[in-house]
Formats: C-alpha cells, structure tokens, sequence
C-alpha cells in the first residue's frame, strides 16, 4: 500500500495550496476535496481556529460551503521544535482521496493530528 503525505507550506505554495496565519487562525487554500472525519470539504479557502486542546473548527470562506468540528489530538514537534511556517498535512490514499492529518501553528512546538475515522 503507497501513501502520499502532501504538505501545504505558506513559503512552498505546494500542490495542495497554501496556509497562512492570522493571529490563532489558519487560513488555508485545499487544492483537493479534503476528508475531515466524515465530513468532505471541496477544494477551496478555509479557516481553521483551535476550539480548545481537542477540537479545532474549520469554516469555509464560501457562505454556502461546509463547516465542521474535528477531534484531534495535540502532538510535539521532534525535539520541541518551535514550527516556522504553518502547515496543514494531507494524506493521499490509494484511491487518490485525501484526508487532513495533521496541522501545524506558526511559532508553535505543538501541533493537531486529526483523528481519522
């Protein structure tokens, strides 16, 4: 089984789209429809803000798109590392559907793996 980990860095502008922070918002573009949970998100703009230590809520910039609230899971960056750029990580299945596995916060040692369903 092959799996893809795409990354959406603010600097890189990779294939997934970019992610940018504003204050405790992470504002990122999926560039693929996005599995978060059992809720899909199409591609487009989204916000995504820290409920509190085991929920992060994501809103889309399109008044008719999808909104949703994820379960996650804080983790620690590998040797407390203080991250320099947001990141948003996709997972790339087989079938090629993608699905959010993790966010990362600028400035932050702490990031959220979403837990998968």
């Amino acid at each position: 089984m092959t799996t893809k980990l795409l990354l959406a860095v603010a600097c890189l502008g990779s294939a997934i789209g970019f992610a940018q922070t504003s204050g405790s918002t992470l504002h990122v573009n999926l560039q693929h429809d996005t599995q978060v949970g059992k809720v899909s998100l199409p591609a487009g703009q989204y916000s995504i803000k820290e409920v509190n230590s085991s929920v992060i809520e994501i809103t889309s910039q399109d008044p008719k798109g999808p909104n949703t609230f994820a379960m996650v899971t804080p983790v620690v960056a590998p040797k407390n590392a203080v991250t320099d750029h947001p990141k948003v990580i996709l997972h790339e299945g087989d079938n090629g559907s993608y699905r959010l596995q993790s966010i990362w916060m600028e400035g932050q040692d702490v990031g959220f793996e979403v837990a998968a369903e």
